[in-house]
């Protein structure tokens, strides 16, 4: 057994940067699935039924994986930080993304998301943990402008779903922003496993306080079986496998260049959205998502971040 001690840190210099590119990629690929198994299985489950279950059985199995592993304590001086991350993370970005995703479509979704590493860079600055430059400046005022042109801005209607959806995943944006950011220092002492299953272990609890109204009225035997297969994806190849994923990666790297691969989203959900559930996404998603891939195109440079290896 050992307990990751507050002051000393696991990272180092050297190794090969690829598996951490390889582990991003990949964890982009399986968090892009999600706005696409997510709307199959929201067409039985309500928003709140399927972030409880996601949720808590997420946390159930990398608990089981803990417990199967070498054990790995979170020091007491920690546990506050801890909770803290599992609201930003978990409780906050798993709710938000859902309900923003039952009212807004896939594809806008995943434009928004996009985002993500401009909000990344934009905390980390105002945060002091990354430099302000003329180029984070214009990418933060780029994707900036991206958002509202995909908000429909100059009207701001709040009776269309669709506007209501899109605020809610850019708060989802900015939660997940928060967190890249502040969990770096502390993914430094930690193994990936041990991190992601403390977050889930304490952001589920909120989440299942919320949906208790929902989840009493859930009927299993009216979910279709497209839904519940869809669900298990969800959780798998959506959830677990990409946190710890990332959580790997967000150890041997800056918190902006795992949330440059975010840039990887848009691309997979927004083509397996006109694929799959046959949206069709107008004028207005084409400009927001310029704006906001240029936003990402000038914010993120060659050689901004090196990567890490650990012992």
């Amino acid at each position: 057994m050992r307990e990751g001690p507050a002051g000393v840190s696991r990272l180092s210099h050297g190794g090969s940067p690829w598996p951490v590119h390889l582990s991003l990629a990949l964890a982009q690929a399986g968090f892009a699935l999600f706005p696409i198994f997510g709307k199959l299985a929201l067409r039985s489950i309500s928003p709140l039924v399927l972030a409880a279950i996601r949720v808590v059985s997420s946390a159930l199995m990398l608990e089981i994986v803990r417990r199967l592993s070498p054990e790995e304590r979170i020091a007491p001086s920690d546990r506050g930080r801890i909770v803290l991350l599992a609201f930003l993370g978990v409780s906050f970005n798993q709710v938000l993304f859902i309900l923003g995703l039952s009212l807004t479509t896939a594809v806008n979704t995943s434009i928004l998301i996009s985002a993500i590493p401009v909000f990344t860079l934009a905390a980390a600055v105002l945060l002091g943990r990354e430099e302000t430059t003329p180029r984070a400046i214009a990418g933060i005022l780029l994707a900036g402008a991206g958002a509202l042109v995909l908000l429909n801005a100059e009207r701001f209607e709040w009776s269309s779903r669709y506007f209501r959806g899109d605020l809610l995943i850019l708060a989802n944006g900015f939660s997940y922003s928060l967190y890249l950011v502040l969990s770096r220092p502390i993914l430094a002492r930690y193994r990936a496993l041990a991190f992601t299953s403390a977050v889930f272990r304490w952001g589920a609890p909120p989440i299942v306080l919320a949906a208790i109204p929902a989840l009493l009225r859930f009927s299993p035997g009216t979910v279709s079986p497209t839904a519940w297969w869809s669900l298990g994806a969800v959780i798998v190849f959506c959830t677990v496998v990409p946190y710890l994923l990332n959580s790997w990666a967000l150890a041997r790297t800056k918190a902006s260049r795992v949330a440059a691969y975010v840039f990887l989203q848009p691309v997979i959900a927004a083509t397996l959205a006109i694929v799959v559930l046959g949206e069709r996404p107008g004028w207005r998603t084409a400009v927001a998502g310029a704006l906001i891939f240029g936003g990402l195109a000038v914010t993120l440079r060659p050689g901004r971040a090196a990567a890490r290896a650990l012992p």
